[in-house]
């Protein structure tokens, strides 16, 4: 997350002296969709979770986007790691009440640069997860489009979540 402000791609905060940093939800979709998917892909993650307790959801979701073993058990193993996090912030909010069945179902009706509610940040660390844009197709620190999941481009799961995102008319 904290190096998804630095690398993370649009949207970035807005205001005076902050514009350098992608925003809050747009770290945390990134660290889903290409730096957790970069640091743990040469890991055997089917080993991994095979000693971890990982939602049906997660799984089904997961299941539903990528093919092989491997490629599942890396979106289980990054779909947990968000639900710890999430759960974490969760406590530290006051709600750790997470799940991947509940998602944020709040529409923003402008991107919301600040950290979201816990819940969304779970929900937008798993999107990025079912996201399977290639880790190489990078984001871009002005265009939104580039390198994520949109659905103009007929994608169900992997976009970001509208509890924090207002997608652009170019996106949908």
């Amino acid at each position: 997350h904290e190096l998804g402000h630095h690398i993370g791609g649009a949207p970035r905060k807005g205001g005076w002296g902050s514009a350098w940093a992608s925003n809050e939800g747009q770290a945390d979709y990134w660290a889903g969709l290409k730096c957790m998917r970069r640091v743990l892909e040469k890991e055997d993650n089917i080993a991994a979770v095979a000693k971890m307790e990982i939602d049906a959801e997660a799984t089904a979701k997961c299941q539903q986007i990528y093919k092989s073993e491997s490629e599942i058990a890396l979106c289980q193993r990054i779909s947990m790691a968000g639900k710890s996090l999430a759960m974490l912030l969760g406590d530290l909010g006051g709600n750790s009440n997470v799940k991947f069945t509940t998602p944020d179902t709040t529409k923003v009706s402008r991107t919301n640069d600040n950290h979201p509610a816990a819940q969304c940040r779970l929900d937008t660390y798993f999107q990025g997860t079912l996201c399977d844009k290639a880790i190489l197709d990078d984001v871009d620190s002005k265009d939104p489009i580039k390198g994520t999941c949109v659905k103009r481009d007929g994608y169900e799961f992997g976009t970001r979540p509208l509890c924090w995102y207002k997608p652009t008319s170019a996106e949908l």
